[in-house]
């Protein structure tokens, strides 16, 4: 197996075990605030080897139908989980993840998404 096809691997495992909406739906704001910037910052890590959204986006697809089955009808948690899995594969506004450096990104989503959870 290739050294890119390892990293795929390596950051879909990484991606199964946070994005769990169980777990996301019951961290506070701050924690939450948290959470966004060490995940973003893992996939950085993965993008700066040349992880590109395309290798990922069946996967996020797949695991979010699969945890939207635990959604409870709490719109805000529900967003919380969902903001990032359409960050991830760029169905929300500019800019995005895989086209700028995580410093601007982590700025989006403390002007867009963070204030709107406060």
């Amino acid at each position: 197996m290739d050294t890119g096809k390892i990293k795929i691997e390596e950051l879909k495992d990484i991606i199964s075990e946070k994005l769990n909406y169980n777990i996301i739906s019951k961290l506070s704001v701050d924690e939450y605030r948290k959470f966004i910037y060490d995940f973003f910052n893992i996939l950085s890590l993965y993008k700066q080897q040349g992880v590109k959204r395309e290798d990922i986006e069946g996967f996020i697809n797949k695991l979010y139908t699969n945890q939207s089955s635990h959604f409870s009808g709490d719109i805000i948690k529900e967003d919380m989980f969902s903001f990032i899995t359409e960050e991830i594969l760029n169905f929300c506004p500019s800019p995005f993840f895989w086209n700028i450096s995580l410093e601007e990104y982590m700025q989006k989503w403390e002007k867009i998404y963070f204030s709107s959870l406060n």
